[in-house]
């Protein structure tokens, strides 16, 4: 290193300028200006770090363990001693002041295939509106064979005329528009064909647009992408658009989450950060291209051969996919910037499809309630149904849609990402290792168990929280308000020195890492407070319909999480209201096959839009009303036991 490099790496003889971070067991490494936090030198260099509170220091969940080098940062009291004398801290809470070697325990990392991402997941019902004939299956991209007849002296209609004509008679369409591009290149195209060429079509409402004309018949080939834009998963189907067939999917961990586990603390994070709008959508593009290339990849596709995208998701993260600004969505009055945006070249975005394709957004209703929950209701029918039905999606922000044919009502419920396995001690998403389902024969003994892949356990998502709450409370270790009944003789039930009461699943030498899996008092309340608010929003929409549940026909749990559900657990601790068990039913990930139908079908497309536009939003945020249920709703089942009529029974009450 010469004298001008070594003045520029160093301001002092103990204190570089920047420092060098290895990740183990990545076996990453980055430079980073000194004093840059474990967790920022991690996201630079593409190491995931579990931080649900997107670097607050408030969540616990990015224990790191710093095996050389030094750090500074203030102590955390999500630290034993112990820990805090083995190495462990913070990872946004140190700041690096020399070359580091970090571990990232696997209790910390972002790891694991996504649960759901099969092609045949969602087809619950949504096969019952995929287009059944030619007029429907009319995708919003498609490529049209046409063999046109030379221009003579008796004919010189000019090129672009001619082509709009023929293409007309084929394609029932009746108002084009082209490119200057591809008219420009129009002229030699069609004469070196010999006039037989494939023309590609793209939905724009009353206009369709000639997205490129090629020579020879490629039409046989048409794909598309749906993708669900999940706050912590991001699912992608590839579909035949010519044959309306789903040909695969794939799954992944959204590349936001090391910025924090819901949607408010990423918009924080853009208003906080300079360049933070062009980091996320940068993200999220990428997190679409790399689910594009690994389905391109698995079936040898090129690039060109993927024409169009349609994506759904929450309004957050549908902004942040098109960078917009997301701020004024946490303001009051709570207004986005758009609701319906119009097609896009995929391009634009950096989403790496044929250069002419085109990005759909199915639309959103409001801030909090958004494109996925229109999809949702899209692929369930409940808007063409004489019959009330109620779709709840339980995920980071659950969403509730009641309603018919003749109107639909629809409301938000931060939920937070407890039922998706984070903000608990144990908590983990549902990946190897994970336990999904529990049952106990009594305080002592464990009675049977699943876990994820059949692997030895590592902690707990969010059905195995349901089941774990339901079975504590039916044996009496919990009680209906979630406190842990210390005066039981039971070996699993223990107090931290810090006076915390804690039920042991499993202890350490029966995981798969060596550390105790166990269910805090904390993440109870925690637990309580997420199922809360969904039956709350749910019970205040029924009230202001001057409803019952009894009156309601059908009700619909959507997301990955409710496929793998206990109807009878979630109804014990007052997840989902008491209704007979035949009312209850799982329909799977609605964002993507609402998404995939409109992809497949125009009238799809335009209904998502028309739903949309008549569905009446509940804002419950400054509804007094809704604290108040939200506060009766806190104990299990509910305050008001009467409402759950099966649960007193099988409670003794």
């Amino acid at each position: 290193m010469n004298d001008d490099a070594k003045s520029k790496k160093h301001t002092g003889a103990d204190k570089p300028a920047t420092v060098n971070i290895l990740f183990s067991p990545d076996g990453v490494g980055v430079e980073v200006p000194r004093g840059t936090s474990i967790l920022a030198a991690a996201r630079k260099a593409g190491v995931f770090i579990n931080s649900l509170c997107g670097g607050d220091g408030v969540c616990g969940k990015c224990r790191v363990n710093v095996r050389l080098g030094r750090v500074r940062g203030r102590t955390s009291e999500f630290l034993t001693r112990d820990e805090i004398r083995e190495g462990f801290v913070l990872a946004c809470e140190a700041n690096a002041e020399s070359d580091l070697v970090v571990e990232i325990p696997e209790t910390s990392r972002i790891i694991g295939e996504v649960r759901e991402a099969d092609p045949t997941a969602a087809r619950f019902s949504a096969d019952e509106h995929l287009p059944r004939s030619a007029e429907e299956l009319r995708p919003l991209f498609r490529k049209h064979y046409i063999e046109l007849t030379p221009p003579t002296l008796e004919d010189n209609t000019a090129d672009l005329e001619r082509l709009e004509f023929e293409l007309g008679k084929v394609s029932g369409d009746t108002e084009f528009q082209m490119g200057l591009k591809v008219i420009r290149r129009l002229p030699e195209t069609l004469r070196k064909a010999n006039w037989k060429v494939t023309a590609s079509t793209a939905y724009r409402g009353a206009l369709t647009e000639i997205t490129d004309v090629a020579p020879g018949n490629t039409a046989r080939k048409n794909l598309g992408i749906a993708v669900d834009l999940g706050t912590t998963t991001v699912v992608a189907q590839l579909i035949d658009l010519v044959a309306g067939q789903t040909i695969g999917a794939a799954a992944k961990y959204s590349a936001q989450i090391p910025y924090g586990g819901d949607v408010v603390r990423r918009i924080l994070y853009v208003a906080r950060e300079p360049d933070g709008l062009a980091q996320f959508q940068e993200l999220t593009a990428n997190d679409v291209c790399m689910l594009v290339q690994e389905l391109q990849d698995r079936y040898r596709l090129g690039i060109g051969d993927i024409s169009a995208v349609v994506a759904a998701g929450n309004t957050t993260m549908m902004h942040l996919l098109l960078g917009l600004d997301p701020n004024e969505i946490r303001r009051e009055p709570y207004v986005g910037v758009a609701y319906g945006p119009p097609p896009f070249r995929a391009a634009e975005l950096g989403i790496k499809i044929d250069p002419r394709g085109l990005l759909y957004c199915m639309p959103c209703i409001s801030s909090f309630v958004g494109a996925d929950i229109v999809a949702g209701v899209l692929a369930t029918g409940i808007h063409k149904r004489d019959k009330l039905s109620i779709l709840i999606d339980i995920g980071t922000n659950g969403e509730i849609v009641i309603g018919n044919r003749e109107w639909m009502m629809c409301a938000s419920a931060s939920a937070g990402p407890a039922f998706e396995g984070s903000e608990s001690s144990c908590g983990m998403r549902a990946t190897a290792g994970a336990l999904d389902h529990i049952r106990l024969a009594d305080c002592e003994t464990l009675l049977s168990f699943s876990t994820v892949g059949d692997s030895d356990p590592t902690g707990i998502c969010g059905s195995g929280y349901v089941d774990l709450l339901a079975e504590l409370l039916r044996l009496g270790i919990i009680d209906r308000t979630g406190r842990i009944n210390t005066d039981m003789d039971c070996s699993r039930v223990r107090v931290r020195k810090d006076n915390v009461p804690e039920f042991v699943v499993f202890g350490a030498d029966e995981t798969g890492h060596g550390k105790d899996i166990f269910l805090a008092q904390e993440d109870i309340l925690n637990l309580l407070r997420a199922k809360a608010a969904i039956y709350a929003a749910t019970l205040i929409m029924i009230k202001q319909l001057s409803l019952s549940f009894d009156e309601i026909d059908e009700i619909m749990v959507a997301g990955a999480f409710g496929n793998y559900l206990d109807i009878e657990n979630a109804v014990l601790i007052g997840l989902l209201p008491d209704v007979a068990a035949t009312k209850i039913r799982f329909v799977g990930n609605t964002s993507i096959a609402g998404a995939r139908l409109a992809c497949l079908s125009r009238q799809r497309y335009a209904e998502a839009h028309e739903i949309a536009r008549s569905m009446t939003y509940c804002e419950l945020s400054t509804d007094a009303k809704f604290m108040d249920e939200f506060v009766s709703a806190s104990f299990f089942p509910h305050t008001d036991i009467e409402r759950f009529p099966s649960v007193m029974a099988k409670l003794g009450r």
